[in-house]
């Protein structure tokens, strides 16, 4: 099936670089140009049928029924060649029309520096895993200190964590931290001030839940949170956990941040400040660690980073900033919080590193239990803000920060004497201003096509007049500020007797000290970051076996794409006519997943696999509520084996466990079968006793033995039945994607990881994407905004007639969703089929060859065809042979799992979905030599368990670290350090490259070797 794509010239050039060229470890393997992107040539998928005695593809999935499949081909068109794929995307971000603009709203924007384009060229970083094994991961988790060490510097908080999905999701975690921390309260304040936008996705993810949003109302005179009603609230309700409010609140107004922080203090309650961390330069505001009279500063900090690093890219990526206090006085509160922290740590040979910590609090391990249901977060736009904010240093930021300032006097210097302008409130602005106009916003703004002055937000928190904000950055030229005043001068009449007052910042208002992020250059930030890439290891280069993570080749023409200006100039708030190009690309993703699912009905507004499952439910409570059941349908089903976000995901929704009546509520779990399946009698029985309260089933097929559930069918019968509604997870849709139909499965809702099967690049930890498509039953509560096609070819955003809200501040992952689209047109009808049957095919072959040498799981399953992944485990005298060399047998696996490390790859998935396995994904990306290889590392592991399992106590032997001590990591906690300067990174003692070219043989005795020199 590998193919060699040719590309022409043209191509090349578009590109700025040369696909020809991008060759597997400086071989003759391309798998930029390889056909669907699968490495394996028609002779090597051949041989593998072969040794699986079979002579189609269409027979690896001869166990699944018929009745459950598409009858014909899926409707997408024939995949692109490279050049023609090149062109399409070309053409289509050419049909966005950008005009000159002054939009900001929740979404500023700055100019990026030049080391963003650098680092998001370095693939060691871009498609690395989230760094759970650390040995193998310091080049991640260092871009992820100096990102948390950067927003410690501008915010003065000691813990900021390695991010969420963007500004609103992250407000939502921190009220439910508030809650958390002051127990049995389960009622929040929030200053109305804050976005629409935010406050529709605070309204849609607290519903059902029992958290109960007060709001602080505006007082419509200053424009600011109205401090005396504030004040009643709280003093009036003893139940209010926490208050939420801005330091720049929506009308662009500074809010009195140490009067609002001391109302906290005085009535008891925690303090949440929602921040701009570009504003928080010397020269900017003042640093939330400080507000409030006695300095001692907020609570928490929520804030939006997007524009630290990246354009508007029509909403997303984002990067949610959360921050809480970590100090002598204060060192539990962070246990309350959601989200990953990177933490001081150091490795067995007592040498100072990095290592993910508290992660005892998240869904992979806490289930029901975690603070959240959120997995992936924005890691890699994380870094890239890190290594922004490095490169600037202080001079840089307030040099930004300075010109948008100074952009906004000028402005305003000269429309002051303007007939019908003024000035909509008193209250001092830092660089957005709400004018209030004596004509229509609308009239204004359709005035000039090429130039849009801002945003119409008359109407917003019900204020009365015609209200125009607008909002200055850096990224101005003083042609377009000139521009933007003779619209004004154009529209309204001059009249030197006419001024409006312009207020002043007050002093205490200021930050006066610089953040101390000392001022490197360019090139050492560069080469700063090539270490960290070198780090880490890639799926470019080999296998990268994380079963359930599907670690697939993410191409280059996909990232090309989404940096396309016309992409990543669109900002959300232009009116549909400007972006034509991404509301067409969007709608395409629509109707694409539509055929690839069978569903009706595609939300692209989630941008995470944990989302889309939240995404899912909440439609189901809305489908119950509806029907007048929201009471009555109270549990969800769930089997054992579900990723940890399925039980996460449920309880955050609402479906907390607990018991009401003697009767369980919330979640019920559901035990497999003898073959690795849905027990179909215990759920029988359940149907039977607990129908009526059954609100849905949560169910991931194929399951994470790699196991397609073959009663599927029945099971959502069943469920249908008693009017429950059944969710898929489909973080393994690469098993099946263009072969099984959901719509004939019985599914009515059900994720796609973008990040997984549609190859958009993990980045470290994030930031991942979802779609969420849903059956004929739900299409009328998808949240979000959907595309559609007009009559006359054009396209406008929709909302569905019941759309339950918002999960995103705007459209979710936008840029993402380029990526996305990118790969599907490159695979096209045939191809997505392809790319199913070659990652089984994968999968099936490695368990072929390795059943006879690992004992696999479930037990008594070895029968049962898998699919994309399997589970392998040791024999009970091998797991006894161990423990006898000093190894305890809770750390076996995971210590097997650092022996992968030892060979030059990453370790596959270790003690999940079984605390004695090891899960193993191979993708549909590896040759059949690669395959082999990766046998061969596998048979070499077991010989060296049975001849010398001592060495598991040193290993890995050859990463730039030893083994991390993640237990002294959690025991003394540290999430920053001073950027002064920048510190050493350690080497590698043997490259992974190297170590993958040894033979094996050789490599066991390398490590044997090193083991006797460490214990000498």
């Amino acid at each position: 099936m590998s193919h060699t794509q040719d590309v022409s010239n043209s191509t090349i050039e578009k590109l700025g670089f040369d696909p020809r060229n991008l060759k597997v470890n400086s071989g003759d393997l391309n798998r930029e140009l390889a056909k669907n992107y699968i490495s394996a040539s028609d002779e090597e998928i051949k041989q593998m049928l072969n040794e699986l005695g079979l002579t189609t593809l269409e027979e690896l999935f001869a166990h699944i029924k018929d009745d459950v499949k598409f009858s014909s081909k899926i409707p997408l068109k024939a995949g692109l060649s490279y050049d023609e794929l090149v062109t399409n995307l070309d053409e289509l971000s050419k049909k966005n029309k950008i005009p000159t603009n002054f939009l900001g709203d929740g979404l500023p924007q700055f100019k990026i520096h030049e080391i963003v384009p650098y680092v998001c060229n370095i693939r060691g970083l871009t498609t690395a895993y989230t760094p759970y094994q650390p040995e193998r991961s310091q080049g991640t988790l260092n871009t992820l200190w100096i990102y948390s060490s950067a927003i410690t510097a501008l915010t003065g908080f000691e813990a900021i964590n390695a991010s969420l999905y963007e500004r609103s999701t992250c407000l939502f975690e921190a009220l439910k931290t508030g809650v958390r921390l002051a127990r049995k309260k389960t009622k929040v304040l929030v200053s109305e001030a804050i976005y629409p936008q935010d406050r529709s996705v605070l309204e849609t993810n607290a519903a059902h839940t029992g958290l109960d949003i007060l709001w602080a109302p505006i007082n419509k005179e200053s424009g600011l949170t109205d401090f005396d009603k504030a004040k009643e609230l709280l003093e009036a309700d003893k139940e209010i956990a926490t208050f939420a409010f801005g330091q720049v609140n929506s009308l662009g107004l500074l809010e009195d941040v140490d009067a609002l922080t001391d109302l906290c203090r005085d009535n008891e309650v925690f303090s949440i400040a929602i921040i701009d961390p570009m504003i928080l330069a010397k020269g900017g505001l003042k640093k939330p660690s400080e507000y409030g009279s006695d300095k001692a500063g907020a609570t928490m900090i929520v804030g939006e980073g997007q524009h630290l690093c990246l354009d508007a890219n029509y909403g997303g990526p984002g990067l949610g900033i959360f921050g809480i206090r970590f100090n002598d006085a204060n060192k539990n509160q962070i246990r309350q919080t959601a989200g990953r922290y990177v933490g001081n740590a150091v490795d067995m040979n007592n040498q100072e590193c990095l290592a993910m910590v508290l992660s005892t609090r998240e869904q992979h391990i806490r289930r029901e239990k975690a603070t959240s249901n959120i997995c992936s977060n924005q890691s890699f736009v994380a870094s890239i803000a890190g290594a922004a904010l490095l490169a600037l240093g202080d001079e840089g930021l307030a040099d930004k920060l300075a010109t948008a300032r100074q952009n906004t006097q000028y402005f305003l210097s000269n429309i002051l004497h303007l007939d019908g302008v003024d000035l909509a409130f008193d209250a001092p602005y830092f660089n957005e201003v709400v004018l209030k106009l004596d004509k229509k916003v609308s009239d204004i703004l359709a005035s000039n096509d090429k130039l849009v002055a801002g945003k119409d937000i008359s109407g917003r928190h019900n204020l009365e007049g015609n209200l125009l904000k607008v909002s200055f950055g850096d990224q101005h030229t003083q042609v377009e500020l000139d521009n933007l005043i003779a619209l004004f001068n154009e529209n309204f009449a001059a009249n030197s007797e006419s001024e409006f007052f312009m207020p002043e910042i007050p002093q205490t208002y200021i930050r006066e000290d610089a953040p101390g992020i000392a001022n490197f250059t360019t090139d050492e930030v560069k080469a700063f970051y090539d270490k960290c890439g070198s780090l880490n290891v890639s799926p470019d280069d080999a296998i990268y076996p994380l079963g359930s993570c599907t670690m697939k080749y993410n191409p280059y023409v996909n990232d090309w794409a989404a940096g396309l200006p016309g992409f990543t100039m669109a900002h959300p708030d232009l009116e549909d006519k400007y972006t034509q190009g991404t509301l067409e690309l969007l709608y395409h993703i629509q109707e694409d997943f539509k055929a690839i699912t069978g569903l009706p009905g595609l939300v692209t507004q989630a941008v995470a696999g944990a989302q889309g499952e939240l995404v899912g439910i909440k439609m189901f409570q809305a489908y119950h509520a509806d029907r007048g059941n929201a009471d009555t349908k109270n549990v969800i089903l769930i089997p054992r084996s579900a990723h940890g976000t399925n039980p996460a995901t449920a309880a955050v929704a609402g479906f907390v466990p607990g018991k009401v009546d003697g009767k369980q509520v919330g979640i019920i779990t559901l035990d497999a079968d003898e073959r690795g399946q849905i027990d179909l009698e215990q759920l029988k029985e359940i149907i039977k006793t607990d129908g009526e309260r059954i609100a849905g089933i949560m169910v991931t097929n194929p399951n994470t033995a790699g196991i397609f559930e073959e009663n599927f069918k029945e099971v959502a019968e069943l469920i249908h039945s008693v009017d429950g509604l059944v969710y898929m997870d489909g973080a393994n849709m690469n098993a099946i994607a263009g072969i099984v139909s959901l719509e004939k499965l019985g599914v009515d809702a059900c994720h796609n990881n973008l990040h997984k099967t549609w190859t958009i690049p993990h980045g470290g930890g994030g930031p991942g994407d979802a779609i969420v498509a849903v059956s004929s039953k739900l299409v009328d509560y998808i949240p979000g905004t959907q595309v559609e096609k007009l009559a006359d070819g054009t396209y406008k955003k929709v909302r569905a007639p019941k759309c339950i809200g918002d999960f995103h501040r705007h459209d979710g992952n936008v840029a993402h969703k380029v990526r996305a689209y990118t790969y599907l047109k490159a695979l096209g009808q045939d191809g997505v089929v392809a790319m199913s049957q070659i990652a089984v095919l994968s999968a099936r072959y490695l368990f072929q060859k390795l059943k006879d040498v690992y004992p696999m799981l479930p037990h008594g399953a070895d029968e049962t065809p898998r699919m994309h992944e399997f589970i392998i485990t040791l024999s009970d005298d091998m797991f006894s042979h161990i423990e006898k060399s000093g190894t305890l047998k809770n750390q076996i696996i995971a210590k097997v799992g650092k022996l992968f490390l030892d060979f030059g790859l990453h370790a596959p998935t270790v003690a999940f979905p079984e605390v004695f396995g090891l899960m193993i994904e191979p993708t549909e990306s590896f040759t059949k030599k690669e395959l082999d290889d990766f046998t061969d590392v596998l048979v070499a592991i077991k010989n060296v368990l049975s001849d010398s399992p001592e060495v598991l106590q040193t290993a890995p032997h050859f990463t730039a670290v030893s083994k991390v001590d993640e237990v002294w990591a959690n025991k003394n906690l540290k999430f920053y350090r001073d950027l002064d300067k920048l510190w050493d990174l350690p080497s590698d003692e043997i490259s992974p490259k190297k170590l993958r070219h040894k033979d094996t043989l050789e490599v066991v005795k390398m490590i044997q070797d090193k083991h006797k020199e460490l214990k000498q």
